[in-house]
């Protein structure tokens, strides 16, 4: 989806992370700390919603076969959507 297209959300890089990613091949929580070497505690916060940082984009790109620019424009496209949003009519604030 593009975040240019005011009505479509663009998907969380949690949702595309846990759809795209970790369920085509049948990876837990848990697997995925494991290949990333990183707590599982910090891969459920990630799958809940917290942002991936460029340590976390660096690591999801080595186990995925992706670029780590890849999560990073994912989280930056989410954040945009996520900004404008707030700041459309009967949003929290305007511009």
């Amino acid at each position: 989806m593009s975040s240019t297209t005011p009505d479509l959300r663009v998907r969380s890089p949690s949702d595309v992370l846990r759809e795209d990613h970790m369920r085509p091949h049948a990876m837990s929580p848990h697997e995925l700390a494991r290949r990333m070497g990183l707590p599982v505690g910090r891969i459920r916060r990630v799958l809940m919603g917290e942002p991936i940082d460029l340590e976390c984009a660096t690591r999801l790109a080595v186990v995925f076969r992706t670029t780590a620019l890849y999560w990073v424009v994912l989280q930056t496209e989410f954040d945009m959507d996520q900004a404008r949003r707030k700041h459309e009519p009967g949003g929290v604030g305007e511009l």
